[in-house]
């Protein structure tokens, strides 16, 4: 019952309120506009932190006679690896498990591009930690392996998550346009765009390192700001039908429906950044570094799911009930005919009367 209560008080207090969502449209767009400037900036000079997916590196192979599905085995042979990176000053950035079909389980790991120099140096620490009394070299080239390797993200890949994005942007838009109106479906679509590009400035801006995790980071982000549209005019499709709002403006209806939908929406919003944060807790490296970038993309879908979203709404739609208004005009005019007409008749009467006096 204290749970309801306090969840229906804030919902009454957040009603209540006289902040104007739609009113300050121009000021809740000045920290995305901002955002975006200083990331085009910041990726134009200094470029982007590209991962070892965009840019390629060097990779060290060791293949290892413990079974590392055991995490023990696993966490002793990534210890020994790390011990050799670190002598050299390398940093391991991404460890992989790999199962080979003649020679066992081996791990790999990548790093940025070393000279050929420091790769030798790295491949005979590695054999003195691993195989040190074998000293049959086609037997360490089979075992241990330094490497260097070029860029591995194919651009179908890019290609196709682009198109994945504009298929839902575009299914949404139809969908949004049938239930609530073209200016509805349009800026659904223009707010998502908004959110995409302001999520790769602030990645510019942070640092964030582009790998092949990125992409879900922006396919989520586009999901969540699509969300967020269509819970908000829904309740803005709602509040439209009652008729204690009939006579409200296109910014009355959209503060009100906002403030319906933030309590629910920030408990959805948070929820999101709770699940996103524990992402990074998850040892798979893929999935951990997912994790900033999805919940930057989940701050920018809600913020301008509430800030930007009313303001540009209430200035793109057109209202529905101008029919009505143009039948309520007519009929005052022909109110206003009539009485003129009547107007004119009581004239005669007052004539016709002093003439019979």
């Amino acid at each position: 019952m204290k749970k309801n209560s306090f969840y229906n008080n804030l919902k009454q207090k957040v009603k209540n309120s006289n902040y104007n969502f739609s009113g300050n449209f121009l000021y809740h767009l000045i920290a995305p506009l901002v955002i975006i400037v200083l990331g085009l900036i910041l990726g134009l000079s200094i470029n982007f932190n590209l991962g070892l997916d965009f840019k390629g590196g060097t990779v060290a192979t060791v293949v290892v006679s413990e079974d590392i599905s055991v995490s023990e085995n696993y966490k002793n042979v990534k210890t020994k690896i790390d011990n050799v990176l670190n002598k050299n000053d390398v940093d391991g950035l991404i460890y992989q498990k790999v199962e080979t079909s003649y020679y066992g389980n081996a791990v790999t790991v990548k790093f940025n591009r070393v000279s050929d120099e420091l790769k030798e140096t790295l491949r005979n620490d590695l054999i003195e930690s691993f195989y040190p009394t074998i000293e049959d070299e086609n037997e360490l080239q089979i075992f241990v392996k330094v490497d260097n390797f070029d860029a591995n993200v194919p651009s179908g890949v890019i290609l196709s998550t682009a198109l994945a994005i504009l298929v839902m942007i575009i299914a949404v838009f139809i969908y949004v346009a049938s239930r609530f109106g073209i200016s509805a479906g349009f800026v659904s679509g223009m707010i998502c765009i908004l959110d995409l590009i302001t999520l790769v400035g602030l990645i510019a801006i942070t640092r964030i390192q582009l790998d092949i995790s990125i992409v879900s980071a922006f396919v989520l982000t586009a999901m969540y700001s699509l969300i967020c549209s269509t819970i908000l005019f829904n309740k803005v499709n709602e509040n439209f039908k009652k008729e204690i709002y009939t006579k409200y403006t296109n910014a009355q209806i959209v503060n009100i429906s906002v403030k319906d939908v933030l309590v629910v929406n920030t408990s959805l919003a948070i929820f999101l950044l709770l699940i996103a944060f524990f992402m990074g807790i998850v040892p798979t490296t893929i999935v951990r570094n997912t994790s900033l970038p999805v919940m930057l993309g989940i701050l920018i879908s809600y913020y301008s799911s509430m800030f930007i979203t009313p303001g540009l709404w209430s200035r793109t739609y057109i209202k529905r009930r101008k029919k009505e208004k143009v039948k309520t005009e007519d009929n005052n005019k022909t109110t206003k005919n009539l009485t003129q007409e009547e107007i004119i008749k009581e004239p005669d009467v007052i004539v016709e009367t002093e003439a019979k006096e």
